[in-house]
C-alpha cells in the first residue's frame, strides 16, 4: 500500500462555499477543490495549482484546518490536508482542466450546507462550524 498526499480548500466567499461538481453514473455530488501532491511540490503550491486547474480561480492559501485519512482507492492510503483559502480575485481565469467525472463548479450556500451532497458528509458540519468562527479539531482520522 502506498501513501498519497492530497490537498483540499475551504473557500468561503459571500457566505457561499466553492465546490467542484461531479457526476458518477446518475449521482451528482460535490467535493472541495484540490488534488494530489506531486513529488517536490509543497502542499500550498499543490493546492494553488489544483484549485486553479479545477475551478479557474486563483487562491491564496491560509491556515491548515484539518487532516483526514482515507482509503478510497485500492492500495492507496490517502492523507488529505484541508486548508482555508481566499480568492485572489473574484474573476475566473482561463485554463480549467476538470477532473474525471467533474461537470463544473458551484457556489453552495453555507446556510444550506447540511442538505447539500458534499462528500464526505462529515465535512458539512465542520465547514458550517468553521464558517461561524468555531474551529478546534485538526486531525479527523477517517470520516465519511
Amino acid at each position: 500500500m502506498r501513501i498519497r498526499n492530497s490537498t483540499k480548500a475551504v473557500i468561503i466567499h459571500n457566505n457561499k462555499l466553492l465546490v467542484t461538481k461531479l457526476k458518477d453514473k446518475d449521482e451528482v455530488f460535490y467535493l472541495l477543490p484540490g488534488g494530489g501532491q506531486e513529488p517536490g511540490e509543497m502542499l500550498k503550491e499543490c493546492l494553488v495549482r489544483e484549485c486553479t486547474e479545477e475551478t479557474g480561480y486563483e487562491i491564496e492559501v491560509q491556515e491548515l484546518l484539518y487532516v483526514r485519512e482515507c482509503f478510497l482507492d485500492e492500495g492507496i492510503h490517502r492523507v488529505e490536508f484541508i486548508f482555508s483559502a481566499i480568492l485572489k480575485e473574484a474573476d475566473v481565469i482561463d485554463g480549467t482542466a476538470m477532473d474525471k467525472n467533474q461537470i463544473g463548479i458551484e457556489w453552495i450556500e453555507i446556510d444550506n450546507i447540511m442538505e447539500e451532497p458534499l462528500f464526505p458528509a462529515g465535512f458539512r458540519s465542520l465547514i458550517d462550524s468553521y464558517s461561524k468562527g468555531k474551529h478546534a479539531t485538526t486531525y479527523l482520522g477517517e470520516i465519511i
